[in-house]
């Protein structure tokens, strides 16, 4: 099914659309959440931080697949000529980064980027309301906006320090809560 212009959605759920990548990133592998940000008055995409606001997620690491080595451990950067786009989705189920010393993950616990950054993710959990002053409330709905999705399988507290244990499944709900600006 195709969309008209100006239906109101520009993709169907689940697919995957491509974004330049920010000039001096690059991606060791798949699962990271990510931003937007403008270079050169060029709309890209760069690793998210702790606060921001997530964008979408990418799905392939920028290894060089021309690289001779073995192992291949040369990575491209958004300034390659040899991948002008990277594949990114903002929707559905997907294996996410988890930060160096999560904490414990159960099913249905909401997601958040770590304070550590990077594009990873941990936990969220939310700033204590003392008295509901306008501000707080506002900066309540600033964290919500922030959620990147819902964990739907369960992990260990540290995990991400294990090998092949540094993903957590997520279901993305990126853009699903308004942001009061």
């Amino acid at each position: 099914m195709s969309t008209i212009e100006g239906s109101g959605r520009t993709r169907e759920p689940g697919e995957i659309f491509r974004k330049p990548l920010l000039n001096a990133t690059s991606l060791d592998d798949s699962g990271y959440v990510l931003k937007a940000q403008v270079e050169s008055s060029v709309d890209k995409v760069n690793l998210a931080g702790s606060g921001d606001y997530p964008l979408c997620v990418n799905m392939r690491s920028t290894r060089n697949p021309f690289s001779i080595d073995h192992p291949n451990t040369s990575f491209l950067t958004g300034n390659s000529e040899l991948i002008p786009t990277i594949d990114v989705s903002d929707d559905g189920e997907h294996a996410l980064k988890v930060a160096d010393n999560n904490a414990a993950i159960a099913v249905g616990d909401p997601i958040i980027v770590a304070a550590s950054g990077g594009g990873k993710v941990d936990k969220y959990t939310p700033t204590a309301l003392t008295t509901p002053t306008s501000g707080e409330v506002a900066a309540r709905f600033q964290e919500l906006g922030q959620i990147v999705g819902y964990a739907v399988e369960a992990i260990p507290a540290g995990s991400a320090m294990a090998p092949g244990a540094d993903k957590v499944r997520v279901r993305l709900t990126i853009k699903q809560v308004p942001v009061i600006a």
